[in-house]
């Protein structure tokens, strides 16, 4: 085959080294029962959340909270016989109204979280915000410490499983610095594995105890004792000094990468064998490829003179093999987590698609420093025109490459790949508000559910900063402020202890104005008290609202209310200045609909937030003059309407030029 064929096969090889790594596919709602936004005449015996992978039910939490934030269902979740997807919660016999399902899961296939919330109705039909359709997974940012726990752990089953190959296949003989360097791969993975584990227990928010004794921690326990075993393999090779000891720790190391394939989402596609054995086999192809190189540095460095041609042919054969299975397994792979090559849009559309291209640019640069070497380094030593030092320079930045490599793989492994986002409904996660003492003593992680503005259900985790362990406090109490709006006064809302410690809960409406609000979570241990500065925005509910623009005149917006209800507002001139705001609402016969009373608010660009003083013009049109800088507002309005009392809100968001 000519120079230029090879070439052209090992860029498009190492295109698809992109899609390297176990990516992880998380549990999202896969459907709901009742459904999301149902209207049923009757209320149901539970409530059944099927996911797209198979939950841990002991990791698992629904809550089901009525219209003043009390959760109202029997029991904990529970799974569902016959569908290892799904869960089950118990509900009594509910009354007439609106109810909201928030969820918290920990996915068995990959051990990553997710959480969302939904509602439905009972005889009532729940708010506009509660739709369904396809929307990104509601999943947690990668965490710093999960993604370096994965780039060790890689990098460490890398250079074990490199080393003891390319030992046992490229050189068998003894070399000085291979023992070492296995010993230094076992400690990077062991340290990458710990540092897994401790990220996992702070994402899930449980004792290490409690994760460890979860399905999802099983596997956390599998890894470790697949780690020891290879420990051992590297042990012996200290005892028994001969190349013929290697293969037991190749062997060890195929074995951890393995049972780390077994523990990611490929265990739940079908067939599982087939994605489960391309995980593995692609993980064994990077290991040869990227850990001998790492053992190619050192081999350089020990080996004589005249033995260096012989060795560095025979490693670019086998990093030749090793790039080859990359390659296939790595298309099958992207085949699955992008979907079929007329979806592969996706990779400019979400957050998985785009840490894709990051890690494209990554891998074109290792294409390039491997093509020189394969094609002028190697035969320049090889033929002993030149000595290795450039050989290994090249080597040495193939290495820094590849550990960014890595490292865009650990991203990706925390990210839901593109094709989940054609499947999941659309729901949102709780908001997660995290802060710590002055003294930095306590650490707080509260989770706000559903995160709008209204009634919520708080949970706060209460942490020592430095342990982790459960903060054994008597008594916890939450103040709230506006600043802004010191005309809503500063609510409290106390905080009472759960069954598990450290884990205090309340439900409550003191997030009753949207804004940013300023809370001090105000903590009495036996030592005294500590306060921990939080800060808290909520959501505002989803609407359906369109916009109609013409040139020298306003942007005019229509927002779809409720009863088929609408509000059409604009800002007119809609630049810097004094500006009216106009609010105009119409009843389902397109009539100009009589409102009893309203108020409204603006958020500012600087994200304060005051009051909108509003002047009635008609009995269904507002208006409120105010001054506005440059930058994004944020304009809402509460009303209540004349006949029937229904309450409606409306808000809308304009750049001011």
């Amino acid at each position: 085959m000519r120079r230029g064929g090879i070439l052209a096969i090992a860029a498009a090889a190492a295109l698809v080294v992109l899609w390297a790594g176990p990516a992880s596919a998380h549990a999202l709602v896969k459907s709901s029962d009742p459904a999301n936004g149902a209207e049923l005449a009757s209320s149901p015996s539970r409530v059944v959340i099927e996911f797209t992978e198979r939950p841990d039910v002991r990791l698992t939490v629904v809550h089901v909270l009525n219209s003043s934030g009390a959760s109202v269902e029997k029991g904990e979740p529970a799974a569902v016989p016959a569908n290892a997807d799904a869960v089950q919660v118990a509900v009594p016999t509910l009354p007439k109204g609106v109810y909201t399902v928030t969820w918290r899961t920990v996915s068995r296939d990959d051990g990553h979280v997710t959480a969302g919330s939904y509602s439905f109705g009972i005889q009532v039909k729940p708010t506009p915000g509660a739709t369904t359709g396809v929307t990104t997974p509601t999943t947690p940012s990668p965490s710093a410490l999960a993604v370096i726990g994965r780039w060790c752990f890689y990098w460490g089953l890398a250079i074990l499983l490199g080393a003891a190959v390319a030992g046992s296949v490229v050189q068998r003989g003894h070399s000085k610095g291979v023992r070492e360097l296995l010993c230094a791969g076992w400690g990077i993975a062991a340290v990458g594995l710990a540092l897994m584990t401790v990220a996992e227990r702070s994402t899930v928010g449980v004792s290490l105890g409690t994760l460890l004794s979860s399905d999802a921690g099983h596997e956390f326990l599998d890894r470790g004792v697949a780690l020891l075993i290879t420990g051992g393999a590297v042990v012996y090779t200290l005892f028994r000094r001969s190349w013929t000891a290697l293969p037991w720790v190749a062997v060890a190391a195929a074995a951890t990468m393995l049972v780390h394939a077994l523990a990611g989402h490929g265990a739940s596609a079908k067939p599982a064998w087939f994605n489960v054995g391309a995980q593995w086999l692609h993980m064994l192809g990077a290991g040869v490829w990227v850990g001998g190189l790492v053992w190619l540095l050192f081999a350089l460095k020990f080996t004589p003179g005249e033995d260096r041609p012989r060795l560095v042919t025979r490693f670019s054969r086998l990093a030749a093999i090793g790039l080859g299975l990359v390659a296939v397994t790595g298309l099958i792979r992207a085949l699955d987590q992008i979907g079929p090559f007329a979806d592969w849009g996706r990779l400019f559309t979400t957050s998985y698609g785009w840490a894709l291209v990051v890690k494209v640019a990554i891998a074109a640069g290792l294409v390039a420093l491997g093509a020189r070497n394969r094609y002028r380094n190697v035969p320049a030593v090889a033929k002993h025109d030149k000595p290795p030092g450039l050989l290994r320079r090249t080597v040495m930045a193939e290495v820094l490459v590849a550990s960014g490599v890595f490292a865009a793989t650990g991203v990706l492994s925390e990210l839901p790949p593109a094709n989940v986002q054609t499947t999941v409904q659309s729901v949102q996660p709780p908001l997660v508000v995290t802060g710590h003492d002055f003294a930095t003593s306590v650490r707080v992680r509260m989770t706000v559910t559903p995160g709008q503005v209204g009634v919520n259900r708080f949970e706060a985790h209460i942490t020592d900063y430095d342990t982790g362990k459960p903060v054994p406090a008597s008594s916890v109490t939450l103040q709230l402020s506006l600043p802004g709006n010191p005309s809503v006064g500063n609510p409290e809302l106390a905080l009472h202890e759960s069954k598990t410690p450290g884990v205090w809960t309340a439900s409550g409406t003191v997030l009753s104005i949207f804004g940013r609000w300023h809370a001090d979570m105000v903590i009495q241990e036996p030592s005294g008290g500590v306060e921990v500065p939080l800060e808290i925005q909520p959501r505002l509910p989803g609407e359906d609202i369109t916009s109609q623009s013409a040139p020298g005149q306003p942007t005019v917006y229509t927002i779809g209310l409720p009863n088929a209800a609408q509000l059409q507002t604009y800002i007119d001139p809609g630049k810097t200045g004094t500006n009216n705001v106009h609010f105009t609402f119409f009843g389902p016969n397109g009539r100009e609909m009589p409102i009893l009373s309203a108020t409204a608010s603006t958020l500012a660009p600087d994200g304060s937030t005051q009051p909108l003083p509003l002047r009635r013009f008609t009995p269904g049109h507002f208006i409120a003059n105010t001054k506005l800088d440059s930058g994004t507002w944020l304009f809402l309005i509460d009303a209540t309407a004349k006949s029937g009392g229904a309450a409606y809100t409306g808000y809308f968001k304009q750049a001011i030029p």
